[in-house]
């Protein structure tokens, strides 16, 4: 199959992109090793401590 000029001009813009791409800088939070607390407290401000909560599992 023979590639046209419309397709060679495409591809190399993606190239040329995906190349650009190797030269971002890391966002700074991806250097931060702290960890996130993710535990919940409370549901509609009311507290949970102490509590079961239901959990539905759907397959």
């Amino acid at each position: 199959m023979k590639t046209d000029l419309y397709t060679k001009i495409i591809l190399t813009i993606i190239a040329i992109l995906l190349l650009l791409n190797l030269f971002k800088p890391l966002p700074v939070n991806a250097y931060n090793e702290q960890t996130l607390n993710v535990n919940i407290k409370g549901i509609n401000g009311n507290s949970i401590y102490g509590q079961e909560l239901p959990v539905k599992i759907v397959k």
